[in-house]
């Protein structure tokens, strides 16, 4: 089912995000400062005992710094009890006092196609960030160390390397069943006219990914 972001935003804006975070972790009360939205703890994702999962309640994101977690109230609810996310935005509006919109039939076909191409976003996405840390990568590399940027900077923004290469990316998406169509309509490869073979849209350039706050 596709939510309007008007209405999430509204969720959202009803619910404190450290609030629904806090019924599972402890803050630490050194780098916690709750008058600017800004709290810290131990991630509930994985185990660690330094604090580096980080709550910011005026961006209404989560981040961990130490396994790469990340997300809004919708996710964080996801990932902690295994939920959809429409189960989740249930959830959360119930909670909020706000009411949902009767389901749409067509609405929901057109967020599941929407779903189905970002995931194959988020899928060329992690290759690119392997491809950046791999022997091909070092160019890559090379750059961002000149440019002065640190290895938070690129973990937190997913910086990413595609290779110089047509087909790497196709060969790879083309591995894990992803039809070439659907490659095309994600904007991830090209095909020409004339019947030539469809080829890598990004080739030999830094990749770092739009990251949708919702």
């Amino acid at each position: 089912m596709r939510f309007e972001p008007r209405l999430l935003d509204e969720i959202r804006a009803r619910l404190t995000l450290s609030d629904l975070v806090g019924r599972r972790v402890n803050w630490d009360r050194r780098k916690t400062q709750p008058g600017r939205g800004d709290y810290w703890a131990c991630c509930p994702f994985h185990q660690e005992k330094s604090p580096s999962f980080h709550v910011d309640d005026r961006r209404n994101r989560y981040k961990c710094f130490g396994c790469g977690a990340s997300g809004d109230h919708f996710t964080f609810l996801c990932e902690t009890e295994g939920l959809s996310f429409p189960e989740s935005v249930e959830r959360l509006a119930e909670q909020a006092g706000v009411a949902l919109p009767a389901p749409d039939p067509q609405a929901a076909r057109r967020e599941k196609k929407r779903a189905g191409l970002a995931e194959i976003c988020e899928m060329a996405a992690k290759f690119f960030q392997s491809e950046f840390t791999a022997p091909r990568g070092e160019i890559a590399r090379n750059y961002c160390e000149k440019r002065g940027l640190e290895a938070r900077t690129l973990f937190e923004f997913r910086f990413g390397f595609a290779p110089d290469s047509r087909d790497a990316l196709k060969s790879h998406l083309a591995a894990r069943d992803v039809p070439e169509a659907d490659m095309i309509e994600a904007g991830l490869i090209i095909k020409p006219e004339g019947g030539r073979p469809s080829y890598d849209r990004f080739r030999g350039r830094l990749m770092i990914p739009i990251q949708d706050d919702r």
